[in-house]
């Protein structure tokens, strides 16, 4: 359970991350940041899934030998398919058979936000691994995660919540999260309950690296919901 929003500018990607890891349940159990950069790949990577899967696959892309963000799109199917079927290799076993029972280990949603200098523009994927056919899904001008919901559609609405004007991307960006924490989450047990959580974590990628930094926290401990 996370948030991951993001804004394609014609030369800027904004990133807005949380940092709380949240149990089936909907409890805090950890504290980390959600995105992995790759700066020598112009690439920042997000994911929504299992926590296990974050620090070692961004290790594994930073071993790949690769060059560049379209070198990375070009290998990021194989490779995460690769580490899906051999990451839990190395992981207790009673952990992960416990584990196992309350969530899907190998569901994951990864975002790949880049600058493609071959290209000469910002660019943001989705790959789904609980898709049959796994591609990578171009997401255009930016993506809200989680959006579907129809509690934090109908609060964007009220609260007149609009990302058009760049110069504000963002304090738009953490607004969006603030809404995300306010409302629950549908959770993929079907259980509701509110999972944005730590800090914010603003991340921007320009055709000249990348930079984050935290812009708020809240008082969310492991051990229990909020």
């Amino acid at each position: 359970m996370t948030a991951i929003n993001a804004i394609v500018r014609r030369d800027r990607i904004h990133l807005m991350t949380d940092g709380a890891v949240y149990n089936p349940e909907g409890q805090v159990t950890g504290i980390t940041q959600k995105v992995h950069i790759l700066a020598h790949l112009s690439t920042v990577v997000a994911y929504r899934g299992p926590t296990w899967f974050g620090g070692g696959f961004a290790t594994l892309l930073n071993s790949a030998n690769l060059v560049d963000f379209d070198d990375l799109l070009s290998q990021v199917i194989p490779l995460t398919h690769a580490y899906l079927q051999n990451g839990l290799n190395g992981l207790p076993a009673d952990a992960v058979a416990e584990a196992g029972i309350r969530l899907d280990l190998k569901r994951v949603e990864v975002i790949l936000a880049g600058w493609s200098h071959r290209r000469g523009r910002g660019e943001l994927y989705e790959l789904n691994t609980e898709r049959p056919e796994w591609q990578l899904e171009p997401k255009g001008v930016g993506v809200i995660m989680p959006g579907n919901n129809p509690e934090l559609i109908a609060r964007l609405e009220a609260h007149g919540w609009c990302p058009e004007d760049e110069a504000q991307d963002v304090p738009n960006l953490l607004a969006l999260l603030q809404h995300q924490r306010a409302v629950p989450d549908i959770l993929p047990n079907g259980m509701r309950a509110r999972t944005v959580g730590a800090f914010a974590q603003h991340t921007m990628i320009t055709p000249g690296g990348i930079v984050t930094r935290i812009v708020e926290r809240w008082d969310d401990l492991p051990g229990g919901a909020r």
